[in-house]
C-alpha cells in the first residue's frame, strides 16, 4: 500500500501520469450508471484501504451478472460490516435481492434491515417489506398493515410503496390501480421497481400511450445504465407473465434482447417466453436461446437446458447431455442438483447411483431449501437403489414441513405407519443431528458422509 501511495504522490508530484484514480469520479459514474469508470476509479483506492472506496466498489461488484464478481461484492460488504453501520446496511439490501439466498441470509438481511429502520434510515423500508411478504413463517399481513401504517404516519413516504407491494400479496391490487399508478409515476426517478409496476397497470388499464411511453423511458434509462438490467427484466415479465390485461409478449422479447448481452440469464428468459407463447417461434428457437445462454455462462440456461434434454421436451431424451449442462448449472442452482438426483436415481444413465443422487440433494438441503428434504423423504421412503429407511424418510419430511413444505404433509402420513416402538426418538435424534450439520460448512460432492455409507 505504500507503493502505491508513494506512486501516487510522485505523479502528482512530476505531473506526468495518466488521470488518477477520483473517489468523487467513481461516485458520479456509479449514480450515472457507467459502472466500468466507477470500477477503474474505486478498486485502486480500495486496495490502499479506503472504506468509501470499498463500498462503492463493492456496489458496482454485486451489480454484475458474473457470480464471482457478486460474491466478491458482497465479500467486501461483510468484511467492513464488522466496523461500519452503513456496509450493514449494504449487507442487508444486498441479502435482501440476492438470487438463491438462503433462509438464513434472508433472516440475516431481515435482522440488518430492521436494525437500519430503527436508526431512521427509510432507504431499507421497501427491502425490508419485501423480505417480510416472502416469510413463510409469516402469517397473514395484520401486523405488516400495522407498521406500514405507523411508517406512513412517521412520515416516511417510502411506506406508499411499501402498500403497493401487500396490496399484490393480499389480493387487492387492482382495487388501488389509481392510486399506485399516482404514487410510482411520481417516484420513478428515485425508485426504478415502479417501471414494473407502472407497466403492470398500464397494461391493465390498457393505457396504450403511456405504455408506449414508459417503454422509451426505460430504454433510455438502461441504455445510460442508470437501469440495472434486473429491472428491464421485471418489466418484461410484468408484461408477457399471466395476469389481467392483454399480454404483451412481443415488447417483452424486445426487452430481454436488449439486456441479453450483458445479463446472460436474459436469454433462458428468452426461453421461457417463446415456449409460453409459441407464436414468437418454434422449439429450435427455444433451445438456441437456451445454447447462447449456456455460451454466455448464464446457469439457469444450463438448468433450463438440462431439464430440456433430461424431460425430452422440443428434442429427443439424452441422459449424456442432461447430465452435462445440470452438472454446468449445479454450483448456482438448486434446482439442477434435485433433478440430477433424479437423473441418478432414476438409472437414466443406464444405471442407478444412489451415492450420487444422495449427495446432491443433500447439498441442497443444507443449503437451506426445503424441496430437497421432500426429496429425501421420498428417496428414503421409496428406496430404488438404496435401503428404505422410515426413520430418515420422516426426519427429512419433518425437516420440510418446519419449513413451510406442503409436500411434507403426504410423506409425513405415508410414512408414520412405517415406525416402529422407539423410531421416534431415533427421528428427533436424527432431526438434531441434520440440523447441527446445516449450522456448519455446505458438504461438498465427494466429501465423505456417514448418512451416505449408512444407508447404501
Amino acid at each position: 500500500m505504500n507503493g502505491r501511495l508513494t506512486a501516487i504522490a510522485l505523479c502528482v508530484a512530476i505531473g506526468g501520469c495518466a488521470q488518477l484514480p477520483d473517489l468523487e469520479r467513481a461516485e458520479r459514474a456509479k449514480t450515472g450508471g457507467d459502472l466500468q469508470t466507477a470500477e477503474e476509479n474505486f478498486r485502486p483506492l480500495a486496495e490502499m484501504g479506503y472504506e468509501e472506496a470499498q463500498l462503492g466498489l463493492a456496489d458496482v461488484l454485486v451489480k454484475s451478472p458474473a457470480p464471482e464478481r457478486r460474491a466478491e461484492g458482497e465479500a467486501i460488504y461483510r468484511r467492513a460490516a464488522a466496523s461500519s453501520v452503513q456496509a450493514r446496511i449494504k449487507l442487508g439490501k444486498w441479502l435482501a435481492v440476492k438470487e438463491n439466498a438462503t433462509e438464513a441470509e434472508r433472516q440475516e438481511a431481515m435482522g440488518l434491515l430492521s436494525d437500519a429502520i430503527d436508526s431512521g434510515d427509510q432507504s431499507v423500508l421497501i427491502a425490508l417489506v419485501r423480505l417480510q411478504l416472502e416469510d413463510p413463517q409469516r402469517q397473514g399481513t395484520a401486523e405488516l398493515e400495522r407498521q406500514l401504517a405507523a411508517w406512513q404516519a412517521q412520515g416516511m413516504p417510502q411506506a406508499k410503496l411499501g402498500w403497493i407491494m401487500l396490496y399484490r400479496a393480499r389480493g387487492d391490487y387492482e382495487q388501488h390501480l389509481d392510486e399506485i399508478r399516482q404514487s410510482c409515476e411520481t417516484w420513478l426517478n428515485e425508485v426504478s421497481d415502479c417501471y414494473a409496476e407502472l407497466a403492470t397497470v398500464y397494461r391493465i388499464q390498457g393505457d396504450e400511450e403511456a405504455l408506449k411511453g414508459l417503454l422509451v423511458r426505460l430504454e433510455a434509462d438502461y441504455t445510460s445504465e442508470r437501469v440495472p438490467p434486473v429491472e428491464v427484466k421485471s418489466v418484461a415479465r410484468a408484461l408477457a407473465d399471466e395476469g389481467s390485461g392483454e399480454p404483451r409478449p412481443d415488447e417483452a422479447k424486445q426487452l430481454y434482447e436488449m439486456i441479453a448481452p450483458q445479463w446472460p440469464d436474459a436469454w433462458a428468459s428468452l426461453a421461457t417466453l417463446v415456449r409460453n407463447y409459441p407464436q414468437l417461434g418454434e422449439g429450435e428457437q427455444v433451445v438456441e436461446y437456451l445454447e447462447r445462454g449456456v455460451e454466455a455462462g448464464s446457469s439457469k440456461a444450463a438448468a433450463s437446458l438440462g431439464q430440456v434434454y433430461l424431460n425430452g421436451q422440443l428434442v429427443p431424451a439424452e441422459p449424456d447431455k442432461a447430465e452435462k449442462y445440470l452438472l454446468i448449472a449445479a454450483p448456482q442452482e438448486p434446482k439442477a442438483r434435485i433433478m440430477l438426483a433424479r437423473l441418478y436415481r432414476e438409472g437414466k444413465l443406464g444405471a442407478v447411483y444412489p451415492e450420487k443422487a444422495l449427495e446432491q440433494l443433500l447439498i441442497v438441503a443444507r443449503s437451506g431449501n426445503p424441496s430437497a428434504d421432500v426429496a429425501l423423504a421420498q428417496l428414503f421412503g421409496d428406496g430404488r437403489g438404496i435401503r428404505i429407511n422410515p426413520v430418515y424418510a420422516y426426519g427429512f419430511a419433518t425437516l420440510a414441513k418446519e419449513q413451510g413444505m406442503p409436500q411434507a404433509d403426504l410423506w409425513l402420513e405415508r410414512i408414520a405407519p412405517r415406525l416402529q416402538p422407539g423410531d421416534m426418538e431415533r427421528v428427533r435424534a436424527m432431526v438434531a443431528k441434520e440440523k447441527a450439520a446445516r449450522t456448519g460448512e455446505q458438504v461438498s460432492l465427494g466429501a465423505s458422509n456417514n448418512l451416505v455409507r449408512e444407508t447404501l
